[in-house]
């Protein structure tokens, strides 16, 4: 009769199998499916499928392991999910570290703030937001249409009230040391002395359309709100981290049972 260890293994790799088979799912579709998915959406295809592919890789030697009482297979198993612990305990320590820095400096008399590059690591600043990548974030915040909530303010007292996102700050209007002139939230003009700073953002602005997320002050948004996502990713890390060390316990114990150790493993 198998013992517990085997049986919960067993039911926790089906459940492995199948999420895994839901990412290759979707990653095949968003990569073949034609105009079904944004240019952002078909960034993260990869991705998806290659996790996918790992963990139903994970699940089959789980599965095989546990049910049939395999130990080979379940040495390669919990030899994965070792390294994913291992790997899991270094990303929450990296995360942490390149996240620790300052944020931005509120602007005087605004309901925003405004971020400037020092506010980051350089190993943010050098891998996320380089040329490489940059034309995939713009793709995405086009997308996701960020700036259309803060075209609602039509006069300037109502925008400088309104509460704007790291992102909203950054990429949808020109830097405040520009002192360009508020005529809409997505219109702004320079005044007649010119921009009020040499900033290279106040000559990439651009209006209606463009905006400014080819601005440096977008790319900090962005930085802004990757160090947000990171820190509660990091959390998140955690709880998968106490998980993955409880299978990997639980596959330890299977082992035991499979070779029939007089004083077997009780989970």
């Amino acid at each position: 009769m198998a013992s517990t260890s085997n049986v919960l293994t067993t039911a926790l790799n089906v459940l492995t199998l199948f999420l895994g088979v839901l990412l290759i799912t979707g990653g095949v579709w968003t990569s073949v499916h034609p105009g079904g998915a944004t240019l952002c959406q078909k960034t993260f295809a990869k991705p998806y499928l290659f996790t996918g592919i790992f963990l139903v890789v994970l699940a089959v030697l789980g599965i095989v392991g546990a049910f049939f009482r395999i130990n080979l297979m379940l040495y390669i198993y919990s030899a994965v999910l070792f390294i994913m612990i291992v790997g899991l305990l270094a990303f929450a320590i990296f995360a942490l570290v390149v996240t620790n820095k300052r944020i931005g400096k509120a602007v005087s008399n605004r309901g925003f703030k405004e971020y400037r590059f020092r506010d980051y690591s350089k190993w943010l600043q050098k891998h996320v937001v380089n040329e490489k990548n940059w034309d995939n974030i713009r793709s995405c915040l086009i997308d996701s249409r960020v700036c259309v909530a803060i075209a609602r303010a039509k006069k300037s007292d109502d925008f400088y009230r309104t509460n704007l996102s790291p992102l909203e700050s950054g990429c949808c209007k020109p830097p405040g040391n520009c002192k360009y002139l508020f005529v809409n939230a997505t219109y702004w003009v320079p005044p007649r002395s010119g921009p009020g700073s040499d900033d290279p953002d106040c000559k990439t602005w651009s209006q209606q359309k463009e905006l400014c997320y080819d601005c440096g002050s977008c790319k900090v948004g962005v930085l802004k709100n990757m160090r947000y996502l990171w820190r509660k990713f990091a959390m998140l890390n955690f709880s998968i981290l106490v998980f993955v060390i409880v299978i990997y316990s639980i596959s330890c114990c299977a082992i035991r049972n499979n070779n029939e150790i007089p004083q077997p493993c009780h989970i």
